[in-house]
């Protein structure tokens, strides 16, 4: 039994919370063993992920590639579970403590038990999306994947009783159909020109066939990064993300900032450097385009995010401006550079989602949405406003924390390509999100404190809020197996530059 699993963990992983997904609507009337199943679901997804990292990270099998159906490729789909898919499912266990953080807390935002179910399913098929995202190797699979993702995303959205709710689920439905558009054209260029949609034969025949037609590769790569642009909400292409983020449920924010986004950039890195690969890059000189978006995307989102009174809103902004260093870290074609942005996304994961959940409490014990009504709230919150304290400085990226270990590697990596104005960026964005988070940290503990009773949340959403501060500390102390297979990732990804 143990020898079939392992056999097919890679699909596995992708299965197990679509499972749940699926046998969760009957069970609507049963609201305790729907969100025991949906945690159960996420709980199992990530076991798996722990497993084929072991594997990876011991070298049993690098990559571990998983052939569905036995056809092997390019005429069947393959999973490939190699250091950046293995990197990447450790990303989305985030799910779980989200999850947890919803036990018993979603029916004052999204309604009775029907709405709750009907929000686990469009959660678990998010996580189910993403794991799939993180392994599969074929890139109409791909769409496939980024489309099921949108369409849970904008239910999740939507999934609050609040007409902005509403307006801002169509917006990043037409936004995020719009970006699905140009990735299915991209594509579909690509198979023009190789005859293949397996990532591995297409990259194969793209190196060989592309002089013949460069125009149709540009064309091509243009449409992937601009589509991806769209669906991760890069600079200027973000306009969709400040509603949607802020109006949804906490635990729809956390997950949508904290792994949504991430998804659809590691989408865009199996295409960068998985299709195109760094020699096409440079050709076109995307990584210069995209270097430049980047640190574009770090100032302009730290200043507009500098700007919000309300909360949530400036912490939605703040994600415009830490896409911008995952992006400007993919232009930098170099293995130190590209290991602090894989680093840095799994930081900003879990960071993200402990801000977006600790918001979340601090609204609903409070009904205060802007800083400047959180005065005292440290003291009244002390467990829900020290999480919101270690996820601030990790995104400011102070040592001891996860985010300073993905800065310092960007910044090196930006030295290592000779290339100042990145770098100037790297640290500019800092200084600005200090200017944005730590007036919240400063009010929250020095300013007097109103009379009203402000309780942490329940049991649940405290362990919660505690288990994503601990790993904030602990990728920011011990970085480890992370940065580990996030430099083995970048090696991989490079390898042929």
């Amino acid at each position: 039994m143990t020898t079939l699993i392992r056999a097919n963990l890679p699909v596995l992983v992708v299965i197990a919370p679509l499972f749940v997904a699926f046998i969760l609507p009957p069970l609507a009337r049963r609201i305790r063993l729907v969100e025991a199943l949906a945690l159960l679901g996420a709980v199992l997804g990530l076991g798996g992920a722990g497993y084929l990292a072991s594997i990876v990270l011991t070298q049993q099998e690098n990559p571990f590639i998983y052939q569905l159906g036995g056809w092997p490729a390019p005429w069947g789909i393959e999973l490939v579970a190699g250091s950046l898919g293995v990197f990447f499912l450790l990303v989305v266990g985030v799910s779980v403590p989200v999850l947890l953080f919803a036990q018993g807390n979603l029916a004052a935002e999204v309604g009775g038990a029907e709405r709750v179910t009907r929000f686990y399913v469009l959660y678990l098929l998010l996580v189910g999306a993403m794991a799939g995202m993180a392994v599969t190797n074929d890139m109409f699979n791909v769409y496939v994947l980024v489309e099921v993702a949108t369409l849970s995303c904008c239910g999740l959205v939507s999934a609050r009783r609040y007409p902005r709710a509403a307006e801002a689920a169509f917006t990043y439905l037409i936004l995020a159909t719009l970006g699905s558009a140009l990735v299915l054209g991209g594509i579909g260029l690509i198979y023009l020109i190789t005859g293949h949609l397996n990532m591995g034969f297409a990259a194969q025949e793209l190196s060989r066939v592309w002089l013949a037609r460069p125009h149709v590769v540009l064309m091509a790569v243009s449409l992937i990064v601009v589509g991806f642009g769209v669906k991760a909400a890069l600079f200027p292409l973000h306009v969709w993300l400040p509603d949607a983020h802020s109006t949804a449920p906490s635990p729809a924010s956390a997950i949508l900032s904290g792994l949504a986004v991430k998804g659809y950039l590691i989408c865009l890195v199996k295409f960068l450097y998985g299709v195109f690969g760094p020699t096409l890059l440079q050709e076109f000189a995307v990584h210069r385009i995209l270097t430049l978006l980047g640190g574009v995307g770090i100032i302009t989102g730290s200043i507009l995010a500098l700007t919000q009174e309300e909360l949530k809103r400036r912490l939605a902004y703040s994600t415009v401006a830490q896409v911008g260093y995952l992006i400007l870290g993919f232009g930098l074609l170099n293995v130190t550079g590209l290991a602090g942005a894989l680093f840095y996304l799994a930081s900003h994961a879990v960071i993200k989602a402990t801000l977006f959940l600790a918001a979340g409490a601090m609204l609903a014990a409070t009904g205060k949405r802007n800083v400047r009504d959180l005065a005292g709230v440290g003291r009244k919150m002390p467990i829900t406003m020290a999480a919101f304290t270690i996820g601030s400085l990790g995104l400011i990226g102070l040592p001891l924390f996860s985010g300073f270990i993905g800065k310092w590697y960007l910044l090196l990596g930006s030295w290592e390509a000779g290339l100042i104005l990145p770098a100037v960026a790297i640290l500019a964005g800092s200084v600005l999100c200090a200017a944005y988070l730590l007036p919240v940290i400063r009010a929250a503990y020095f300013a007097p404190a109103p009379e009203e009773d402000w309780p942490d949340p329940g049991r649940p959403q405290k362990l919660a809020l505690l288990l994503l501060a601990a790993a904030v500390v602990i990728l920011g102390v011990r970085p480890g197996p992370f940065l580990e297979l996030a430099q083995k990732a970048a090696a991989e990804l490079l390898a042929f530059y």
